[in-house]
């Protein structure tokens, strides 16, 4: 079934040519983390700065937005030294959190993320759906990855980790849907808008790579290092990422935080399980491709 959708705000062939080069290269800078080619300055460094570059001329940012940007990657860094001490890489890392958390909930001023999707019903008997191209909060997700993160590297890898975490993503999200459609929070609605491809590579890279590099490969990684002498503390640390998780959902109501908490204590346990970012990543991309294409999206009216 086909869903038309005639809301668009723009489609790329209706942007400035400076706004469609600011967000492609935005793109271009979250698939270039997992390019294996080395140079001094790294691929996804350039596709950034040039990001920004279009981003300033075609006001997507503004100047001072380079400041939450130095700050956070600053902070990033200094966490990865171990000659740091202990005391400031607390530090650092309470500023990553404060930094991570104000560009995810959009509260730093400087960036004027574009509205491509305005009050649009994906679903009829759904709430109205707005999409954005974050900016800000895929900076987060580029940043934590390009700096602290040992990303999958070759072919063998990607299989290996694939075979791993297949069967547990079925499990995973058979067990949530199955606990949505007993609460009512969703229905079955199998549908095709024709938004689909912008949505897919806006919640994949901007959506699916900020959070769980930030929740699970920042959060729930140190937590786990912090608790790492206590019985279970890999566990408390799910637990702890997941509730931070489902508190940024909070702008949906209480109900959005508690599912949102549910799915995270369960992407939390597949990169518990594997220690590989891309393993939750996938996780994430694959329930909200399956939320969006078969169920009421976002949620029931």
């Amino acid at each position: 079934m086909l869903i038309e959708i005639k809301d668009i705000m723009m489609w790329p062939g209706m942007w400035s040519w400076t706004t469609f080069l600011c967000y492609s290269f935005l793109y271009i800078a979250v698939l270039c983390l997992w390019i294996p080619y080395k140079i001094r300055i790294p691929l996804w460094l350039i596709a950034f700065i040039i990001a920004c570059i279009f981003g300033l001329v075609s006001n997507q940012i503004e100047l001072f937005a380079i400041f939450p940007i130095i700050t956070i990657a600053y902070a990033l860094y200094h966490i990865e030294k171990k000659f740091v001490h202990p005391a400031g890489r607390l530090i650092a890392g309470i500023i990553v959190v404060f930094v991570a958390y104000s560009l995810g909930a959009h509260a730093i001023p400087y960036f004027h993320n574009l509205k491509i999707l305005s009050n649009v019903y994906i679903s009829k008997e759904g709430i109205p759906f707005t999409l954005y191209l974050n900016f800000d909060k895929t900076i987060v997700g580029l940043f934590i990855l390009g700096l602290t993160q040992r990303l999958l590297a070759n072919k063998d890898e990607w299989v290996a980790m694939f075979k791993q975490i297949i069967p547990k993503i079925v499990m995973f999200i058979i067990i949530l849907i199955f606990l949505a459609l007993v609460a009512d929070e969703v229905h079955f609605d199998p549908k095709l808008p024709e938004c689909l491809p912008i949505w897919l590579i806006t919640n994949l890279f901007f959506v699916c790579v900020a959070e769980e590099s930030f929740f699970r490969g920042f959060l729930q990684k140190n937590l786990a290092g912090l608790f790492s002498g206590f019985v279970r503390g890999d566990l408390l640390a799910v637990i702890i990422a997941s509730l931070f998780f489902g508190f940024a959902h909070y702008t949906g109501g209480i109900a959005y935080s508690i599912w949102g908490t549910i799915a995270g204590i369960g992407y939390g346990w597949i990169y518990q399980k594997t220690n590989q970012i891309e393993a939750s990543i996938v996780a994430h991309f694959s329930l909200n491709v399956i939320h969006f294409m078969f169920f009421t999206y976002p949620a029931i009216a």
